[in-house]
Formats: C-alpha cells, sequence, structure tokens
C-alpha cells in the first residue's frame, strides 16, 4: 500500500498521488495511452503466478500486469479486465522488490503499476490503463452509450474529489486532518447515496443492472473506506442505506469477486505505512485531549438546559428531586472536568508554550492570556455549583443561581471551543514550523504525561470517555511507543486504574483495556503507534 498513497507532488492523472511526475507509458511515445515495443522479459527472481488455461481460455486475449495487489488503483485495472474477459497474468511486487535493482526492466521509470498487452506497455497511470482497456477490448463497454455522459461524470467525482478525501483520511493520523475531511466525506457519501438511488433501482450495480467504469472506480475505494474504519472510526452510516447496502452487496460481484482483495492483508499493509508516516505526537496528544474536554463541556451545557430555570418548573414537587438529583451529576462531571481543564492547560504552559517560545518569543502570548481569562471563570461555576445547591430549591437566589450557572458554562463552552480551534490552527503548527521533529515531540510528550498525572490516573476513564473508539486506539498507541512497549510506571497505574473505574465507564475501559491487550502482544503490530 506504500506505493499507492506516499506524499509528493502533483500529477497529471488523478489517481497518482505518489508520483513527483506524471505518470507516462514507456518508452516515449506520441500517443499519450500506450507505445509499440519489444516485450522485455521480467527479471527471474520475480515470481509470476502460473494457471493452466483450457482451450477456451487460451483464444481469450491475455496481459501481464506487475504491481502491488493491494493497491486500489491496480485494483481498478483488475475489474476492469476481469469485466472484459482477458486473462491476467499477474506478477505481484512487494516493496523489497521495489529496491531490487533486476526489476528495473519491469518499469524503466519506476512507476507501477505495469502492464504489457503485445507489443504495448502502460505503466502508472491506471487512469490511462482503463482508457486503453476500454479501447482495445471494446465488447462488452464499461462506458454504455446511453448513460456515458453521467458515467463519466461520477468517474470524475470518484476520482478527484472521493479518492483524495479518503486517502487522506486513512494515511494522514493528524487529529486535525481528520476533523478538516470528516464533513467533506460524509457531503460525498451523501452524493453518492442519492446517485445510487437514482440510477440503480433496477438492479445491484451503480447504473443497476449495468456494470460500468463507475463501478470500477468506486469498488475500490469503498473497500479503503471499510480499512478506513478499522484504523478511523470512519463508517457509511445507516442514513446513506443505498451507498451501505452497494457496499455490502460489491464483494460478491462477479467483476470483484474473483480478484477480491484479502482485508486482513490490507490491514497489515496500511498499518505498516501508518506507522511509517506517524504525526507529530505531541500535536496529537494535545488535540486528542482538546477532543475529550471539549465533549464533556458539551455534555454539561446539555445537563445544564435541562435543569428547571423558572418559577413554574421548580413549583412541581417531582421536577424538584430530578432537578436535585441533576444538580448532584452536574457537580460531579464538572469537577472532574474542571481537574481535567487545569491539568491540561498546566501542560501547555510548562511543555508546549516554552518549546514554541524557545524559538520565537511571543507565539503563546494569546494562548496565556486566554488560560489567564478562562481560569477565574472555571473556578467560579465550581463555586456556582455548590451555593445553588446549598441554596433551598425553588426560592428566587436559587433560579437566579441555576442561570447564572447556565450562562456561565455556556461561555466557558464557547471560549474553549474558540481557544482551542485558534491553538490547533495557529499555535501547534509553530512545533514543526521550530524544527521539533518527533523524537523531541516524543520527549516532551513524556514530559506532558508526568505533569498531567491524575489525567492518566484517577481521571483516565473520564477522559477516555471523550474520545473515539479509534481515537483511544490512536492514544494508547502513542503511549505504548514512547513508554517501554506498555512496562512502564505510567502503563501500570493507568491498567490499574481501568480495572477499578466505576461502572459507569464500564464500556470505555472494556474498549481500552482491549487496545492495552493488543500492544502487550508483539504479533499484533498492526495497531501500534498509529
Amino acid at each position: 500500500m506504500g506505493i499507492c498513497f506516499p506524499k509528493a507532488a502533483q500529477p497529471k492523472y488523478k489517481d497518482e498521488p505518489l508520483n513527483p511526475k506524471p505518470s507516462a507509458v514507456v518508452p516515449t511515445s506520441s500517443s499519450p495511452i500506450y507505445c509499440e515495443e519489444t516485450p522485455e522479459p521480467l527479471a527471474p527472481s520475480t515470481p509470476t503466478h502460473e494457471h493452466s488455461y483450457s482451450e477456451a481460455e487460451s483464444n481469450l486475449p491475455r496481459v501481464q500486469l506487475i504491481g502491488d495487489m493491494l493497491c486500489p488503483f491496480t485494483l481498478r485495472v483488475q475489474i476492469a479486465l476481469q469485466f472484459k474477459g482477458v486473462i491476467v497474468d499477474p506478477t505481484w511486487l512487494t516493496p523489497v522488490d521495489l529496491t531490487n535493482p533486476k526489476l528495473v526492466n519491469a518499469s524503466p521509470n519506476g512507476k507501477y503499476p505495469v502492464l504489457h498487452y503485445g507489443l504495448h506497455k502502460l505503466s502508472g497511470s491506471t487512469d490511462a490503463m482503463l482508457d486503453y482497456i476500454e479501447e482495445t477490448f471494446e465488447d462488452p463497454t464499461l462506458i454504455p452509450k446511453p448513460v456515458e455522459t453521467e458515467v463519466m461524470q461520477w468517474v470524475a467525482f470518484i476520482r478527484d474529489e472521493l479518492t483524495p478525501i479518503v486517502g487522506q483520511l486513512l494515511y494522514d493520523g493528524s487529529p486535525l486532518v481528520q476533523q478538516e475531511l470528516e464533513s467533506k466525506l460524509e457531503s460525498c457519501f451523501m452524493k453518492l447515496d442519492s446517485g445510487i438511488w437514482e440510477h440503480g433501482k433496477q438492479g445491484r450495480f451503480f447504473f443497476g443492472n449495468q456494470f460500468t467504469l463507475v463501478d470500477v472506480y468506486l469498488i475500490p475505494i469503498l473497500l479503503l473506506v471499510d480499512v478506513a474504519k478499522f484504523f478511523r472510526g470512519i463508517e457509511i452510516s445507516t442514513l446513506h442505506s443505498h451507498l451501505l447496502a452497494y457496499s455490502r452487496a460489491m464483494h460478491s460481484f462477479p467483476n470483484y469477486a474473483p480478484v477480491r482483495v484479502n482485508t486482513e492483508l490490507l490491514k497489515g499493509a496500511v498499518a505498516k505505512t501508518l506507522v511509517e508516516r506517524a504525526p507529530s505526537p505531541l500535536i496529537v496528544m494535545t488535540v486528542l485531549q482538546h477532543r475529550s474536554i471539549l465533549w464533556h463541556l458539551e455534555r454539561l451545557v446539555v445537563l445544564a438546559d435541562g435543569l428547571p430555570v423558572d418559577k413554574l418548573a421548580n413549583e412541581d414537587s417531582g421536577r424538584r428531586g430530578v432537578a436535585g438529583k441533576q444538580m448532584q451529576l452536574l457537580w460531579k462531571m464538572y469537577g472532574r472536568s474542571l481537574d481535567l481543564m487545569q491539568e491540561h492547560a498546566q501542560m501547555e504552559e510548562r511543555v508546549i508554550f516554552p518549546a514554541i517560545e524557545s524559538t520565537e518569543e511571543g507565539m503563546s502570548e494569546c494562548a496565556l492570556a486566554d488560560h489567564a481569562r478562562d481560569l477565574p471563570v472555571m473556578n467560579g461555576i465550581r463555586e456556582d455549583i455548590k451555593g445553588v445547591m446549598a441554596l433551598e430549591q425553588g426560592c428566587s437566589d436559587h433560579l437566579e443561581g441555576l442561570q447564572a450557572v447556565v450562562k456561565r458554562l455556556h461561555i466557558l463552552q464557547e471560549n474553549s471551543v474558540e481557544h482551542y480551534h485558534e491553538e490547533e490552527r495557529d499555535l501547534l503548527p509553530q512545533l514543526n514550523a521550530a524544527g521539533l521533529g518527533n523524537k523531541k515531540q516524543e520527549e516532551l510528550v513524556t514530559q506532558s504525561i508526568a505533569v498531567m498525572e491524575e489525567t492518566h490516573g484517577r481521571l483516565l476513564p473520564f477522559f477516555l470517555q471523550g474520545l473515539e473508539p479509534h481515537e483511544i486506539s490512536q492514544y494508547f498507541g502513542l503511549l505504548h511507543s514512547l513508554f517501554d512497549g506498555g512496562k512502564s510506571r505510567v502503563f501500570t497505574r493507568m491498567s490499574f486504574c481501568l480495572k477499578n473505574a466505576d461502572e459507569e465507564f464500564k464500556e470505555v475501559c472494556r474498549v481500552a483495556q482491549a487496545k492495552m491487550t493488543e500492544l502487550a502482544n508483539p504479533s499484533n503490530e498492526k495497531t501500534v503507534g498509529l
């Protein structure tokens, strides 16, 4: 999979964000699609799959395909050839193969996949290969004339919009990127769902009973979405019922089932790439803490908004009893949130801000001013809640106190959202701009955990409750790689706190403990440090 989605300059063809130069057919030809040449033999060290062909099959066209069997772009070529009834002699390469000088004859320009047919050789761009396949093997067609315009419009959408979003969401581990692109992906899902509903009423393919180039482009990307669910928590919701049904049915499509990719192998390949591209650890840790804090603030605001803050509501004895329990819960939840926010602020002031200031003075002044502004508000809310709980329910002072608590919680939430957004947009990127590489940031993460002892001890279940399961995996994977493979005192303390957590945290503790068990098993490398 590392062949498919590495970082590089913008390519000529939309399906290759991986190549620093536009893909080309080799050797040079006046044709933009293919060239004629004398076929070159493969290096003998690269095995080709042998197959015994029947007499009927021997009359079918045959091509040679060289590349990564787990690459979604190569899979598009396989699906198209399967639909056309073309026999494929594949040679699957591993990352090690790509460093083998004997393979230079397979692709002189180093670009894969490579497609051989007769005297023609194409390399790199699967867009060009699919054009070539459609022109060379005309029947059956992947672009039926009655729907040609619609097919090409949907192909362009999947290639130019959906594919880059899914690729970046899967391979860029930065929570900032995830947050930015999730809404865009949801819009893509909505559009695809509407498209399948409009065009697919008469069958199970995108255009009903016609298998088209749209299916060729869409199937491999939905396969990556399945994998992204494992690593990033991305999935097609039941709101997009037509797209969801398509993604489940595609595994049995006659033109995909014979070349179907092993999902577990794909997960393993993706995991290796993610480890190689591990995002900035200090930034990941900080943003995930922001996520948890904001999640808990939202819960607090929702709980506070449900309190009876008018006299009429407080005259109902039943409502007063419920309100008393709500205030007790608000007190408990806010106390935990306050401790979490204060430790997070101390971590930033002792670790992150000094690291940034060491390279450029004044960068963290605004953030420090926000901390100074919010600290009195945070402490004031705690005193307000305490004071309201001491008053007689329903009296004027009690109602005024409740209203003040609700108002100040809303202000704190608004300030926190704005403050964290500004930090993530303006301040945290300075850690990379200042030349603080991953090694230095790992040292700073270690210091941060030491400052946030309660967060990674008594408050751990509460903190993790504000994260999605895949974010918990990412957080523990980050810490595991820094703290002696999970054998340190930090991990021992965290494990103890998870085992002895309150019943309300049962589910989140189960997820966290399962992750810690995976990390403790050396054979389960695919989830470590992602």
